[in-house]
């Protein structure tokens, strides 16, 4: 910038000397032919006078010819002339000019009198031929004197004619020259600025172009001057953007990661009218909780996640949103699998870049739900443990007394046999519902469980002797005979665990197992030891007639029963007292006939003081 401006005020200044220039080569040049216009002047003026002088000079040779108007018409003519000699000293002139001047003037003045004189002494000849000697004398001298000036004028008006002619020509090529130099300064100023401006202004549109597709790292070097201060402020700015971005792309890596490994679900939803409930973006646990990937959820809407009736964009919620209100609620949602699961929703608006969006945080309360749904039922089992105590004692005692009453009348010898049979049936059924009390007394308050290092194969295959022995068929039941197949893992680990309500699951599974094949078959005993999860899995199969589907989701309820004198607690206690232990029980169906009864253990308690407690 600083450039231009210096060759802008050059350019100007050459501009104003050269008018400045033009201007007084215009006067000058003028001045000169007015000076050129004034010789000639002067020259008509001088050979005027020649003229009039040579004139009276004609009219004085013809004195003596009958003409009557000559007198008057020279005396005019001298008067005429004397005037313009007397003009000429109106002009400026130099000191030789006007000595000349003042010599002609007085000439013709002696000219004229001794004209005068001629016309005066016309009545004497003698006389007047002298005095018109004298006059022609002097006549002929004034004339060779305005001969002699008008060829000193006409000298001199050559030479300065030539002299002006020259000056004028000089000048022409002068102006010429700036009139063409005009051009070739705009030219030469154009291409100082392009070459002074261009390369700087390329260079730092090339920056310009880098920093807009994401080159921070390019710095601008080698301008001067402005461009120099330029270069300085766009590297500055590089600088500061780049610190800028890397500040924005930290502080983004920070969100992204509370938001990719947060533990609770997290969903972007779009709350505009148009799309409202369209998924813009989801987490991992959002995917994982819902069995979809990130990309399938972002092409969702909640309500394709929904259950009917649980939608969470309902207009209540919305409006309770819209007014800035942070919601807390409840719903079932679907996953990809079709499992219906409840949700804890805590939900607010925000908006970003003029658009308004859902926050969604959801937690998966099954786990919860189950909870609640086991403290109630202890909670229930509690009271139901207390009244079926408290009707235990009741009844114990009673029933006591009755079984005895009935086992002394049943050896009367005089009893018929038909009746004896009738009472030792009155006595199983007090037995059954002895057993079916002192069952439900454990199943309501269980014995404290004693813990001890515990090994499973061991409990198991002690559980499976004890059917085998229960079990022996007579030589007529061969054919109904069930066979123990035993795969144990030989590298099972040692679990914490109370051996005795060990023995009482594994017992009572077996039993099952055998009961469900009343025609013989196969029971398959199965342990594996799995390192990852830290625990050990036991399988209980059988190849009987399986368990219905309908009854499946009740088999481990509390007094329900397939048997015709089943209890109904026996999977009910034996399902509590793995979950005391830390374990969970499943069972489903085999494809080739039968069930199968699975159960996991840890192998650390982490919870064995609360077992202790029971």
């Amino acid at each position: 910038m600083k450039k231009i401006i210096i060759v802008l005020s050059i350019v100007s200044l050459v501009l104003l000397l050269g008018g400045i220039y033009l201007i007084k080569a215009i006067d000058v040049n003028t001045s000169r032919y007015n000076e050129i216009i004034m010789f000639h002047q002067v020259e008509l003026l001088r050979g005027h006078l020649l003229l009039n002088i040579r004139e009276i000079e004609t009219d004085l040779y013809s004195h003596n010819t009958p003409r009557a108007a000559i007198i008057d018409r020279v005396d005019r003519q001298i008067r005429e002339t004397a005037l313009e000699i007397e003009g000429c000293f109106a002009c400026h002139h130099s000191e030789k000019i006007t000595e000349q001047l003042l010599d002609l003037k007085h000439h013709f003045g002696e000219y004229g009198h001794a004209v005068s004189r001629a016309f005066i002494m016309s009545s004497n000849s003698a006389r007047l031929q002298a005095e018109q000697g004298d006059t022609h004398r002097i006549g002929h001298a004034l004339i060779n004197k305005l001969s002699t000036m008008l060829i000193m004028t006409k000298k001199m008006l050559a030479i300065r004619t030539a002299d002006t002619l020259q000056k004028v020509q000089r000048t022409r090529i002068l102006l010429i020259i700036l009139v063409a130099a005009g051009p070739l300064l705009v030219i030469g100023l154009a291409f100082t600025v392009i070459t002074g401006v261009k390369k700087p202004v390329e260079v730092l549109l090339e920056a310009t172009r880098k920093l807009q597709t994401g080159d921070l790292e390019h710095r601008v070097e080698g301008l001067r001057d402005e461009f120099a201060e330029l270069s300085d402020g766009l590297n500055t700015m590089a600088v500061a953007l780049k610190e800028r971005l890397l500040e924005r792309e930290e502080s983004e890596k920070r969100y992204r990661l509370l938001f990719e490994s947060a533990g609770n679900s997290i969903m972007i939803i779009d709350a505009e009218e148009r799309q409202i409930g369209r998924i813009m973006e989801a987490n991992k646990a959002a995917a994982k909780m819902h069995g979809y990937s990130v990309e399938e959820l972002k092409a969702m809407s909640i309500a394709d996640l929904d259950v009917q009736g649980t939608n969470a964009i309902s207009p209540l919620w919305v409006e309770r949103m819209r007014r800035g209100e942070w919601i807390n609620v409840e719903a079932e949602h679907r996953n990809k699998d079709g499992v219906i699961f409840p949700v804890e929703i805590s939900a607010g608006e925000f908006e970003f870049g003029g658009h308004r969006f859902f926050l969604a945080i959801e937690r998966d309360i099954t786990e919860r739900k189950k909870t609640e749904e086991t403290l109630q039922r202890s909670e229930q089992l509690r009271m139901a443990g207390e009244l079926a105590t408290g009707l235990a004692h009741e009844i114990k005692n009673p029933l006591a007394g009755i079984k005895v009453s009935i086992e002394v009348l049943a050896r009367e010898p005089y009893l018929p046999e038909e009746d004896r049979g009738v009472l030792v049936q009155v006595i199983e059924e007090i037995k059954r519902i002895e057993v079916l009390m002192k069952e439900l007394l454990n199943f309501a308050r269980p014995p404290r469980s004693q813990f001890f290092s515990t090994n499973v194969n061991t409990i198991l295959d002690a559980a499976a002797s004890l059917v085998r022995q229960k079990t022996v068929p007579t030589p007529e039941e061969e054919s109904r005979a069930v066979a123990i197949v035993k795969d144990f893992d030989s590298c099972l680990p040692e679990i914490t665990a109370d051996p005795m309500q060990l023995k009482q699951i594994f017992l009572n599974l077996l039993l099952n197992a055998v009961d469900a094949m009343p025609e013989g078959g196969t029971l398959f005993l199965k342990t594996r030891f799995d390192e990852e999860a830290k625990s050990i899995r036991v399988e209980v199969a059988d190849t009987g007639k399986g368990i219905d589907s309908k009854v499946m989701h009740k088999l481990f309820h509390p007094f329900f029963t397939t048997k015709a004198k089943g209890t109904g607690l026996g999977l009910a206690i034996s399902k509590r007292l793995i979950e005391d232990h830390g374990g969970r029980i499943a069972v489903t169906q085999n494809a080739e006939g039968g069930a199968t009864f699975k159960i996991v253990l840890p192998t650390i308690q982490s919870e064995r003081g609360l077992h202790h407690e029971r």
